[in-house]
């Protein structure tokens, strides 16, 4: 497991955010430029809102995803969050 705090607030960094165009893949606008957002990765940035900590996001998940192992959602989940922070586009509240 990484080094995300687990119970402290997810959001995005300010001048990051998705941009969803109807019938094109969604990307995340980051000062240095984009990153594509597809499937449970979109839906991991999307949930990065300013509401919930990684336990809360990781139980939303769970719920969105009730076939997926948990301890894999968990992981993943983690590795994402951990290259967005490191790449300065997440930040904890």
């Amino acid at each position: 497991m990484s080094d995300i705090a687990r119970d402290r607030i997810l959001r995005l960094a300010p001048g990051c955010r998705l941009n969803s165009v109807p019938g094109q893949e969604d990307v995340l606008l980051i000062p240095e430029g984009a990153m594509q957002a597809r499937g449970p990765a979109r839906t991991i940035i999307a949930l990065c809102d300013g509401t919930r900590t990684f336990d809360a996001l990781i139980e939303e998940l769970k719920s969105l995803y009730p076939t997926a192992d948990p301890a894999r959602i968990e992981s993943e989940t983690a590795a994402l969050l951990t290259q967005l922070r490191d790449r300065g586009v997440l930040e904890y509240g």
